[in-house]
């Protein structure tokens, strides 16, 4: 049938039918008025940073394209992760001073390095009044240099807990550890509560919910929303105590 109608109507004549079949595209107003709108977060990385840390931030993140875009920022064009993979940066670090949101990766032998290169840390000039901050293990140490944790408090991977310690702060044994807009969190898992308590500050609990979702685990799924919210109210300090699980049940602060 597509053949004769090509021969009787002509190619021509298909062809708008394929371009009727199609939406019109967006005005170039509404889609810059829609990308403006779009939540701008940042993950920072470096060489040797920890693949887990930010592959999943990335992960997690990355599946939302209507509320936020998220980018890798870097020093340089290309990062090695500490198992060797290669990936491409978006931008420089400097990008992360225009974002409203900024998480750092960590690593154990990339955060040492990256704190002694002279171009890192003056690259930033991050503003908690009107950015969300965070970091993931060892990212907390970049925090501190940074001066963003001024109430000494913070959480990060417990191989790091003695160097957090040597500097004179509180390092909580708890996997999140907020204040305001800065939050640090502690083992490489718990960049789903980070993520999800980024989420929950930008928008609210449902959209928390409905991104960190799709990566729990099968016949889990109330099990680790459960611990997720107990995690953030721990974190964020609406709730004390330690978690409790117990067969039938979860979430139960002990």
């Amino acid at each position: 049938m597509g053949i004769a109608i090509q021969a009787v109507y002509g190619a021509s004549w298909t062809d708008r039918l394929r371009t009727l079949s199609r939406p019109p595209p967006l005005p170039a107003w509404r889609r810059l008025l829609m990308e403006f709108a779009l939540k701008d977060i940042a993950l920072v990385a470096f060489d040797q940073f920890t693949d887990i840390d930010l592959f999943l931030m990335w992960d997690i993140l990355g599946r939302n394209i209507t509320d936020w875009r998220v980018r890798i920022l870097g020093a340089q064009p290309v990062l090695h992760s500490a198992h060797g993979l290669p990936i491409p940066v978006h931008g420089p670090l400097s990008d992360a001073n225009r974002a409203d949101a900024v998480l750092f990766s960590s690593g154990k032998q990339g955060i040492p390095a990256a704190l002694a290169s002279p171009d890192f840390l003056p690259s930033f000039d991050l503003d908690p009044a009107r950015q969300r901050i965070g970091s993931i293990c060892a990212g907390a140490f970049i925090l501190e240099q940074l001066g963003l944790l001024p109430d000494g408090r913070a959480t990060t991977h417990p191989d790091a807990r003695d160097g957090l310690l040597a500097r004179g702060l509180q390092a909580l044994d708890q996997p999140l550890v907020c204040r305001g807009n800065v939050a640090t969190a502690g083992g490489c898992l718990a960049a789903v509560y980070l993520t999800g308590w980024l989420v929950e500050s930008m928008f609210d609990a449902d959209k928390r919910r409905e991104t960190l979702r799709p990566v729990l685990p099968a016949g889990q799924r109330e099990i680790y929303e459960n611990l997720i919210e107990f995690s953030i109210k721990q974190g964020t300090g609406q709730t004390t105590g330690s978690i409790r699980m117990s067969e039938g049940r979860s979430g139960l602060p002990a």
